[in-house]
């Protein structure tokens, strides 16, 4: 009975993981916001709905005015599929031709097959495949039901939350908790603000430099891109990579100019992101050696994929601000 119950908790924990993680950080990102309306003398409860409506309001201008785009961007797409299928396929193979010619005695593997058994229901739709893509459906379905209501409550009733954990803290740990949750919450806030005006930064430029130079399906590359740019040290690869590919599609194919042009702005827009905009937007709310970056990255893509790489650092800076802080109680109290 109790391995059951215990099972049923953990199905149920996966479930709620990504939604309830959502919900924390968007949470996270909207306190501040609350928090300013409220001490100028607002109703907290009357700032949380203005903001879901301006919210609101701005997820209709995208349906209006961004979405339009991606529905032509996407029909483009599917009109000139054929082509960019043998596009692809030739530069594949002129590709494969030329490295066999430079390395005679080394065996190339022919790409086409294996691109096509790597990608899902490439040999065909079946059955399994549709099942997986209504789970998707609903999983996201649920995400938009569930997190803007658990986000309200956490944003309404969050600190009701903090004071039942604080009522279970012992006294002689109750000033040591509060200073960790303060500490904790703060890094997060100032991290998730400047990461999301600096992924917002990093889209925008990104798209108007290649719409400026031409390349097709600059939007969704600037969208790409700007996500992309979340996760340390491959932003500039999530970027170039599309970009890449969409030089390829082009009626040109793929050039040595084209290819100079893209690398241009990603590389000038990599140069202005790192130079004024992280500094500034970021700055040291995380600050971590880049080595500890790197294989934290690595080893939260290896357990949770992209979900992983991309929470890798606050989790990382959770667990050091908590490390600072218990080691500095401990030391105060001479237990250290």
């Amino acid at each position: 009975m109790v391995a059951g119950v215990l099972v049923a908790m953990v199905y149920f924990f996966k479930l709620l993981f990504a939604p309830l993680l959502a919900s924390v950080l968007f949470a996270l990102l909207l306190d501040p916001v609350v928090n300013y309306f409220e001490t100028a003398g607002f109703k907290r409860i009357r700032v949380l709905f203005g903001i879901y409506i301006f919210l609101v309001i701005g997820a209709a201008c995208v349906a209006v005015f961004v979405v339009p785009k991606f529905i032509s961007e996407a029909q483009n797409f599917a009109r000139h599929l054929p082509e960019y299928k043998v596009s692809i396929k030739g530069a594949l193979t002129e590709l494969q031709y030329t490295l066999q010619q430079k390395l005679p005695d080394v065996k190339i593997p022919d790409v086409i097959p294996l691109i096509k058994s790597r990608i899902p229901g490439g040999n065909g739709m079946n059955i399994e495949s549709v099942i997986d893509n209504l789970s998707s459906f609903f999983a996201l379905l649920s995400l938009v039901v569930i997190v803007p209501i658990v986000t309200f409550f956490l944003l309404a009733d969050g600190h009701l939350i903090a004071k039942a954990f604080l009522a279970m803290v012992p006294n002689t740990y109750f000033e040591m908790s509060i200073l960790l949750i303060h500490k904790i919450i703060s890094s997060l806030k100032s991290f998730l603000r400047g990461q999301m005006i600096d992924a917002a930064a990093v889209g925008i430029m990104t798209t108007a430099g290649l719409a400026v130079i031409g390349i097709p399906y600059f939007l969704v590359i600037g969208i790409v891109a700007g996500v992309g740019n979340l996760i340390p040290y491959l932003g500039p690869v999530i970027g170039l990579v599309p970009a890449l590919f969409a030089v390829v599609m082009q009626p040109g194919g793929l050039t040595a100019i084209a290819v100079i042009k893209v690398i241009i702005v990603i590389v000038l827009v990599q140069f202005i992101e790192g130079t004024f905009v992280y500094p500034i937007a970021v700055g040291k709310s995380v600050n971590l050696h880049p080595l500890v970056v790197i294989i934290g990255v690595t080893v939260g893509g290896q357990i949770g994929g992209i979900l992983g790489m991309l929470i890798a650092i606050p989790l990382i800076s959770i667990v050091i601000v908590t490390f600072e802080v218990l080691h500095s109680y401990l030391k105060s109290y001479s237990i250290i």
